[in-house]
């Protein structure tokens, strides 16, 4: 075994958990997701192993791996470490002088943070992109102690202490502020129902991208228990980032019930510049541009494109149980086709789609990739890091296996390109590039919850509104739908009949693939 298949056979099992790994086995077959991923090609770059994050979709064994960057030489600028990062560097010099006392750095607004603060001002509804977690925690509540661990959990990250300035400078920019209170309001009640008033006001009430924090933090304390909410505006976070936040503040609480200190690593503070350097050279890649408009540039699946404009309103959500036994069935079909466990499900939603619609050519989906820079810590930073573009399937083949095998080659073709902004991909192409999208989650941040000692969070319940007209989700132990399938859609642009077709056939193929009666 050649030092660099060791080297890269440690680095799984230390990213990979206690399980025996071998120089043949594959990284998605042993757990391997996209954000385990980034640590994986982290720490390789810092041993002078020179992987990117999409050579683990294409290479997936450590043995394909090292063949494959043989003969590459290591970085010259491994992840962002070498650049020198001065506040406001990113801006105009003339916006500096123009920045408000307390700011201490800004950068222009990436581009979907732009789309989703447009959308949300000019659909009228408060309830666009205004995302809200909540969770009751069995334990005692300190009204001082909690409020420290919230106001630490600001100081960790840049993301909570901003606010937006989309006209004010040469260029949309977010802006960093040095400092913000922590944004807690608290009841002391006898009952829970200051929850669900609190969340309807909050809802019926539009955040405020422009004031710091973008952030809103409710606590009904009761006897023995505590509920808790958070409210934030998508605009600042992706979901990946709220499960995060969700985990940090009560570690950081449950640290001081305890006395002891939390341990949490500190996300690297560059991390959200790095990202906007690597979508500025997506814009400008003239390749990206015309690859994105080639792979959209098909006929609508679904939708009358002079019934379609602007923010869609996904108002109604119907949703199934994968279950245990169901998930164990995928896993293992996805080791005997060979892909991923997101292109198996995604190829059962492409056989879905292409069942729905009578369409066997040029099934398009939209899907939500991750964009974060490739820089050690990435998985711990707290921001918008996602973007979501149009996935092809040229010809849907009666086999289920090879149907998977082509979502697979699908995503890997627009790995390269993945954080060309979907605004620009709508504008050159002059609608949008799809009918529906499609979103794979597992947020494992949530595992850690179980190490905590002086409280225990129970049940979870979440509100999110996205502007897609049909938006599909399977999700791996969520917080609030377990390991299931949900699909919010626009009543306006489809009826309940059409959804709930469209769900029954993405079950019947998830059965199918799995080898299980539907």
């Amino acid at each position: 075994m050649s030092d660099a298949t060791q080297a890269m056979v440690k680095i799984w099992r230390r990213h990979l958990g206690d399980q025996p790994i071998g120089p043949d086995d594959d990284f998605y077959a042993l757990g391997g997701d996209s954000l385990i991923a980034l640590r994986v090609v982290a720490d390789a770059n810092a041993r002078g192993i020179p992987i990117e994050l999409r050579d683990l979709l294409f290479f997936p064994t450590v043995s394909e791996l090292v063949a494959a960057v043989a003969g590459r030489h290591g970085r010259d600028e491994p992840g962002d470490g070498g650049r020198e990062h001065r506040p406001f560097a990113l801006l105009d010099p003339y916006d500096q002088a123009l920045m408000p006392a307390g700011v201490r750095d800004a950068w222009p607004a990436s581009a979907l943070q732009v789309g989703i603060i447009y959308l949300s001002e000019a659909s009228g509804d408060p309830r666009l992109y205004q995302d809200l977690v909540g969770v009751e925690v069995t334990g005692p509540f300190d009204e001082a102690l909690f409020t420290a661990a919230l106001a630490e959990l600001c100081d960790r990250h840049q993301a909570l202490r901003s606010s937006f300035d989309l006209g004010g400078y040469s260029v949309p920019a977010q802006l960093l502020w040095s400092s913000v209170d922590p944004p807690l309001a608290v009841e002391y009640a006898t009952t829970a129902e200051p929850v669900a008033r609190w969340r309807e006001t909050q809802l019926s009430q539009a955040l405020d991208w422009g004031r710091p924090p973008v952030l809103r933090c409710h606590v009904v304390a009761l006897q023995d228990r505590f509920h808790l909410t958070l409210t934030i505006h998508h605009a600042i976070l992706d979901g990946w980032s709220y499960a995060r936040l969700c985990y940090e503040l009560l570690a950081l609480y449950d640290a001081r019930l305890t006395g002891h200190p939390a341990g949490l690593p500190l996300p690297p503070e560059s991390g959200q510049r790095e990202f906007l350097r690597l979508e500025r050279e997506a814009i400008d890649d003239q390749e990206a541009a015309d690859y994105w408009r080639t792979e959209a540039d098909v006929p609508g699946l679904l939708l009358d494109r002079g019934r379609f404009g602007g923010a869609a309103d996904p108002r109604e959500t119907i949703s199934f149980e994968v279950g245990e036994t169901l998930l164990d069935g995928l896993r293992a079909a996805a080791g005997t086709i060979g892909v991923p466990l997101k292109s198996l499900v995604l190829g059962c939603h492409v056989r879905a789609l292409s069942s729905w619609t009578g369409r066997d050519r040029d099934v398009v989906t939209g899907l939500t990739v991750n964009g974060r820079p490739e820089t050690a810590g990435a998985d711990l930073l707290v921001g918008l890091f996602l973007n979501t573009v149009p996935i092809r399937v040229p010809v849907v083949p009666a086999d289920q296996g090879e149907l998977c095998r082509s979502a697979l080659a699908a995503e890997q073709r627009g790995m390269g390109h993945r954080r060309y902004p979907l605004a620009m991909i709508e504008q050159r192409l002059g609608r949008p590039p799809f009918d529906v999208a499609f979103n794979f989650t597992h947020f494992h941040v949530y595992d850690q919850l179980g190490q905590l000692t002086a409280i225990r969070p129970g049940a979870w319940w979440a509100f999110d509104k996205a502007s897609f007209p049909f938006m599909v989700d399977f999700m791996i132990n969520s917080r609030d739908f377990g390991t299931a399938v949900a699909v919010a859609y626009d009543p306006d642009l489809f009826d309940k009949a059409q959804a709930t077709t469209y769900l029954e056939l993405y079950r019947s193929a998830l059965h199918s693939v799995a080898g299980m009666p539907g």
